[in-house]
């Protein structure tokens, strides 16, 4: 039995810099990756786009597990040809790791239709948050074992330690992205795979990263840089900063404000602190590691 995981080429951003998070902690457990890449599928007739599956899922053999990474960036027309190739090999088992909800990206070519039918054709669900799940489920997405990412980490030979700025960050899908009504100077930073070590060496000048949305990700890019966060009330990495008192929790933007006028290096030292004992179960991908196990145990005793 081998285990396989999506990785999509030619996507960057956060879907690229997400699934390489994982498709690197999945590779030091011996998993293989299953690469894709993104293009316009629609000027290949079916038999071309089959002819691109055979060569994508060469390595598969029966019994296999494949951990399938949505979005991945490309269409559901492509999405599903690959789930079709996949099941044509006896036993293999899918894992669908849902780590956003695609319809809602801007530009997507998924509705929520689209996505309910293709992630009801896996076996199995990782989910990035119990929000992701509920909202599938209130949808029409069927009953299976799933598992929820409760921490999103980063891998990363980068481990700084000694940090001396006192900037208030914020990852973004673009530097576009407006917060000139903010009564705060955010910096904010794009997400890149493909320059993610320079993205983690400028956050780690230090200051406070801030956490505004859904994305996970934010947390394990934050922590790998080694500094503390700023989170807003009532977002899944909530408890997990709480309670390992690495940052401070927020209504708005004006408690922002307050903690960015009024924060010492005294009053924040202890937040680095606590940030410094868990950094290197972030930089060494511990936690999407035993996110990954715990799914492979899962899919074979329940499935």
């Amino acid at each position: 039995m081998s285990v396989h995981i999506t990785k999509t080429y030619n996507i960057g951003g956060l879907i690229g810099l997400r699934q390489n998070a994982v498709r690197n902690a999945a590779e030091t457990l011996g998993y293989k990756e299953m690469s894709l890449f993104k293009f316009p599928d629609q000027y290949d007739t079916d038999a071309e786009l089959h002819v691109r599956m055979d060569g994508i899922i060469s390595a598969l053999c029966p019994n296999d597990v494949v951990i399938f990474q949505h979005p991945s960036g490309e269409s559901p027309r492509y999405d599903n040809f690959l789930f079709d190739h996949i099941r044509m090999y006896a036993e293999t088992k899918i894992i669908a790791f849902v780590q956003e909800i695609a319809s809602q990206r801007e530009n997507s070519e998924y509705t929520l239709e689209n996505e309910i039918e293709l992630l009801n054709r896996a076996d199995m669900f990782i989910f990035a948050s119990e929000t992701v799940r509920d909202y599938y489920m209130k949808n029409g997405l069927i009953e299976k074992p799933f598992i929820i990412q409760t921490v999103a980490d980063y891998m990363t030979d980068i481990l700084v330690t000694e940090h001396t700025q006192e900037k208030i960050y914020i990852l973004a899908e673009s530097n576009s992205e407006n917060y000139s009504n903010v009564p705060i100077n955010i910096d904010v930073i794009p997400y890149d795979e493909y320059h993610a070590t320079e993205i983690i060496l400028k956050i780690s000048d230090g200051g406070m990263g801030l956490i505004w949305d859904f994305d996970e990700q934010a947390l394990g890019i934050y922590m790998a840089a080694g500094i503390p966060v700023i989170v807003k009330k009532g977002l899944p990495c909530e408890k997990y900063v709480v309670d390992n008192k690495i940052g401070i929790v927020v209504e708005d933007y004006n408690e922002v404000y307050k903690i960015s006028v009024s924060a010492t290096k005294d009053s924040i030292k202890p937040y680095y602190d606590s940030v410094k004992k868990i950094q290197k179960l972030f930089t060494n991908g511990i936690y999407t590691k035993k996110l990954l196990l715990d799914a492979l145990i899962m899919v074979r005793e329940k499935l």
